[in-house]
């Protein structure tokens, strides 16, 4: 992947910027975990952030006139965080704690006046080892000295300057500040800042003369040369002690870097105040009016501690809010990219975010919710790619789907017929592979209706889309896929295709624009409905289907159905554009099946009702995960036991499959009189599954012909192992990448009773489908038969 996208991605992802408060404060304090300590009554904590960010906190803390309460996201709901209050109560209520300064360095420079911005230079420079000689006139402090102690108490002064001695700050006075005399005084220092709120500075003939040239450089505050620095002038509003002592530290940082070599301007983009981008959603904020102090020059610690708790926290995470898989890994999109990113960038070793990069359902919530439109989904679906480009992609994740694709797709299954008794048609139904698993009777019984309906015939065409395809990441095979619906539609005279399945639909407008596609929705909305249709008899929660995130017609559609058959229906707070998705969408669910059930509980959470879906997956999905779901079709197209459809379990993966099959078969025989072509051998075997085994067969993927399969090469070779104590057989077979071991018994009416099915990855000498057979030994069993 190339660093442009993934910076341009990273880009979108505000997370990490700093919230509104700390970006428009002059000193760039950490205000969220300040507060925090606050609101936890941890004022020692809180203590070390100011100490570590504000130069002189001991002072500052009583002075700070808060400019960044006017950027408080608490404004639009009542009233900003009064931070001001809750610093003058940290400096009030915790101790001062000698900064952590460097040893001494050798270097040297010098600070001209002693107000704030010169006293917090001197104090920024002597943390860093500096040598710091700060001339005066007069008692150290400027204006300092005049505050009421309702202000600045009186002993804050005073033990400031007690610390700057013990960092090494040495106090010269000098009675007067001519330009010839502090020239003189200055000539051994490489570099100086100079004080202006100083009044007896900015009123002397130096600061006269310093300000002839013009005002101090705004990014670097140089003032003459390339090593006189110069801040702390009142701003347009009037003199701010925040504002004097952001000066003086930025005052010292240029000091700094020209001592060192370094150029003053380099790197300073964001060290002024600047907007923020983060993104803060303050529409469900509950109220919580200011803490006003009983002394606003003592505020209690009770009423620190209760106006912090006041404090938003402010963070996006508006995708990470609503969606399980990010919630899951504990960050965001920024971070993920940049794991993502570092995981392709592996020659040797072990990728660890291989699962978590197949977990993403690609379901586009994230860029929705995302004010600045950042895609998970996108993201995570070009590293799929480049990982299958580049032989990375673990077999694990995609295969079942993929040989579910293409068992829905080989000639055992999909066909195209035109309508019966028609050389030609105008329209073909396209239900996709997963409709006719689930629903195989009202699909046949929507063919008819579409067949009754409208004019020109109506063909039938059965094939998986590819969506499995393109959601692993595999082009090639998603455009041999799409070639292949192509050809079968052009030679079926290319017919307007009626689809089913919004994933279906999203597929042929992805990857083949030119076949013309509508929903089945849309269709049936245009035409009087089924007579059976009818309402469930209940309020129904209705789901809309992620791949249907951007059919704002198809939504449409559903709905105007659902009111033509009088279905009441709650509306999700999460639908339309906003909904979530099931967890089946990007084969999330098949690379990390947790993480597919966490987006299938938190949709099934979402409502007290029961839910509807125009997506079959997505009702069965909704199903499993114990919620009573409803298919459209169960209402427009209800079976006898209609009552109970909501409950009705979902089927399993052999079901899926063998549901495909017996529907080819039976639609094939009864619309089109053809025979159904069998496989007698596999026909023949017969297997008895308890519910234990089934269960455990369908978490490990393993399908009753795949236990079939092992049965029929274990009889035709007598390569199996047999336990004389127990009478049972051990075989096993590998007919891809996976060997497949079936544990059974032979009934005496004749079908195989399956006792345990289990299958692994690795590769076993002598197992049939990997090479020359070789003895081996199983615990228990011995070798009956051929070798395997």
């Amino acid at each position: 992947m190339e660093q442009g996208l993934l910076h341009d991605f990273e880009a979108r992802c505000t997370q990490e910027e700093a919230p509104s408060c700390q970006s428009m404060c002059p000193l760039h304090v950490e205000v969220r975990p300040f507060v925090k300590f606050m609101a936890e009554g941890n004022f020692p904590e809180a203590r070390k952030i100011l100490d570590r960010l504000m130069p002189l906190s001991g002072v500052l803390g009583f002075l700070c006139d808060g400019p960044c309460t006017a950027h408080c996201r608490r404004n639009t709901v009542d009233g900003a965080v009064n931070l001001p209050m809750l610093e003058r109560a940290c400096a009030e209520l915790s101790a001062f704690v000698k900064p952590m300064s460097m040893p001494g360095s050798g270097r040297k420079a010098a600070v001209v006046g002693s107000g704030l911005s010169g006293l917090s230079a001197a104090f920024e420079l002597a943390k860093k080892g500096y040598e710091i000689t700060l001339f005066h006139a007069g008692a150290p402090g400027g204006r300092l000295l005049s505050l009421p102690t309702k202000q600045l108490p009186r002993n804050a002064l005073p033990d400031a300057l007690e610390m700057l001695e013990r960092l090494r700050v040495t106090f010269a006075e000098l009675p007067v500040f001519s330009s010839g005399r502090l020239e003189s005084a200055l000539a051994d220092f490489p570099a100086v800042y100079v004080g202006l709120d100083d009044e007896a500075v900015q009123s002397s003939e130096y600061g006269t003369a310093l300000l002839e040239g013009g005002l101090p450089d705004p990014l670097t505050l140089a003032a003459r040369g390339t090593d006189v620095f110069a801040g702390g002038l009142p701003a347009d509003a009037g003199p701010s002690f925040i504002l004097e002592a952001a000066d003086g530290k930025k005052g010292a940082a240029s000091v700094d870097r020209v001592v060192k070599g370094v150029p003053a301007a380099s790197a300073r983009e964001k060290e002024a105040v600047y907007l923020s981008t983060l993104y803060t959603d303050v529409s469900s904020a509950a109220g919580n009016p200011a803490v006003i102090p009983a002394d606003p020059a003592a505020p209690t610690a009770a009423e620190a501690v209760a106006e912090a708790g006041r404090c938003l926290q402010c963070r996006c995470l508006e995708c990470v809010k609503h969606c399980p898989y990010l919630a899951r890994y504990k960050g965001y999109p920024k971070r993920y990219a940049r794991e993502f990113y570092n995981n392709l960038s592996i020659v040797h070793g072990q990728r660890k975010a291989n699962t978590q990069i197949n977990s993403c359902a690609e379901c586009g919530l994230c860029a929705v919710l995302c004010p600045y439109d950042a895609d998970m989904g996108a993201f995570c679906a070009d590293v799929r790619r480049e990982m299958v480009r580049d032989k990375r992609m673990p077999p694990r994740h995609h295969e079942f789907a993929l040989q579910d694709m293409e068992f829905s797709n080989s000639a055992e299954v999909a066909f195209f017929r035109l309508e019966p008794g028609r050389s030609e048609c105008g329209w073909a139904f396209f239900p996709g592979c997963q409709v006719p698993a689930s629903r195989p009777e009202q699909t046949e019984a929507a063919y008819a209706h579409l067949r009754h309906a409208l004019p020109g015939g109506v063909g039938f065409f059965f094939s998986c889309c590819g969506a499995p395809a393109r959601w692993s990441g595999r082009p090639a095979l998603t455009a041999s896929t799409a070639a292949a619906l192509r050809e079968q539609w052009t030679i079926n005279g290319k017919p307007v295709l009626i689809v089913a399945c919004s994933s279906c639909l999203a597929f042929f407008q992805a990857e083949l624009p030119g076949i013309p596609a509508r929903s089945l929705w849309e269709t049936l909305a245009e035409f009087p409905l089924p007579d059976a249709a009818g309402p469930a008899g209940r309020t129904l929660a209705l789901h809309d289907p992620c791949t249907a995130r951007h059919a704002a017609p198809m939504q449409e559609n559903v709905r105007k159905l659902l009111a033509a058959v009088g279905q009441e229906v709650e509306e999700l707070a999460l639908s339309g554009k906003q909904t979530r998705c099931c967890g089946y969408g990007g084969l999330a669910a098949y690379a990390d099946r947790e993480t597919g059930d966490l987006y299938s509980l938190s949709r099934a959470g979402d409502t007290r009702n029961t839910l509807l879906s125009y997506c079959v997956v997505c009702r069965d999905r909704l199903r499993a995960a114990g919620k009573p779901s409803l298919h459209l079709f169960d209402l427009l197209f209800p079976r006898e036991d209609a009552g109970q459809a909501a409950l009705r379990p979902p089927p399993g993966i052999s079901a899926r499959q063998e549901t495909r099959l017996s529907f080819r078969r039976s639609l094939l025989q009864r619309l089109w009189h053809e025979p159904p072509v069998r496989n007698p051998l596999m026909d023949e075997i017969l297997l008895r599954i308890d519910d234990a085994v089934a269960e455990k067969m369908e978490m490990r993927r393993i399908l009753r012909d795949d236990v079939k399969a092992v049965l029929l090469y274990a009889g035709e070779h007598g390569a199996m192992f047999s336990n004389a104590a127990s009478g049972r057989s051990l075989a096993c077979l590998r007919p891809r990448q996976v060997t497949f071991w079936v544990e059974y018994s032979r009934e005496e009416d004749g079908p195989y009773r399956i006792h345990d099915a289990y299958c692994h990855r690795m590769v076993v000498p002598g197992v049939p489908g990997e090479g020359a057979p070789s003895p081996c030994t199983v615990e228990g069993y011995a070798v009956k038969g051929g070798r395997m």
